[in-house]
């Protein structure tokens, strides 16, 4: 028998707690609706980066990710192993500039439908306007973060 845990009213008070759990649910379903492609929401995140910055260099795509030096070098390699990404010659010597190959550009959009789609149930009890509303505060609440 499980236990039924009472929500704290305080809690339900805080934003911050609102949006994660909102978080933890939209992954869970996000995580289940990529399990086919075998990828993390992250790292469709960083192939949409790729794909709307052509020449993305590898330094960049982990400050826009919020993510160290080795820890983009570990998610490039993988994108690159999985055959989503391609390096280039960079803008020196040091650096690389990535690019979608073509089975990146291809399966991309199918990721993101799938994202899309799994977000559905979960935002069922919203109407059309009310989604709208929703996705315009959260751009205005990352907005500040977005331009540090």
């Amino acid at each position: 028998m499980t236990q039924t845990i009472a929500q704290d009213p305080e809690l339900d008070m805080l934003i911050g707690y609102q949006l994660q759990m909102a978080r933890l649910r939209l992954m869970e379903a996000a995580h289940a609706a990529l399990a086919p492609y075998g990828i993390s929401p992250a790292r469709v995140t960083a192939l949409a980066l790729i794909r709307s910055q052509p020449g993305l260099d590898q330094s960049a795509l982990g400050r826009a990710l919020s993510i160290n030096r080795a820890s983009a070098m570990k998610l490039v390699n993988l994108l690159v192993e999985r055959g989503l990404v391609e390096r280039r010659p960079g803008r020196n010597l040091r650096s690389h500039a990535l690019h979608l190959t073509c089975e990146g550009a291809t399966q991309l959009p199918e990721m993101i439908a799938r994202l899309r789609e799994s977000e559905a149930p979960l935002l069922a009890d919203l109407d059309d306007a009310e989604r709208t509303a929703l996705l315009a505060l959260l751009h205005r609440i990352h907005a500040p973060l977005s331009r540090d």
